[in-house]
């Protein structure tokens, strides 16, 4: 689930998380931003996984560990719970 207080915007350097607790942008390609907007505490792993293989046209088990290594990422950031 996306923390609440966290907003997503355009800026000069690409697409960016910014997390106020820190004051840091985290700066995410097009995939991760996907994955970050999917959690929505309703869908699932895998339902992310299906709209990854579809939006990057790569294979259902590269979308699943792409997902899986960007929650990851997103968690140990403490950008998502």
């Amino acid at each position: 689930m996306r923390r609440g207080e966290l907003t997503g915007a355009t800026g000069p350097d690409g697409w960016a998380i910014y997390d106020p607790d820190t004051d840091t942008a985290h700066l995410v390609n097009e995939s991760a931003r996907a994955i970050w907007e999917l959690c929505d505490g309703a869908t699932t792993p895998e339902e992310m996984a299906s709209a990854i293989a579809e939006l990057t046209s790569v294979g259902m088990d590269q979308a699943r560990g792409d997902v899986e290594a960007t929650l990851d990422r997103l968690l140990t950031l403490r950008l998502i719970s």
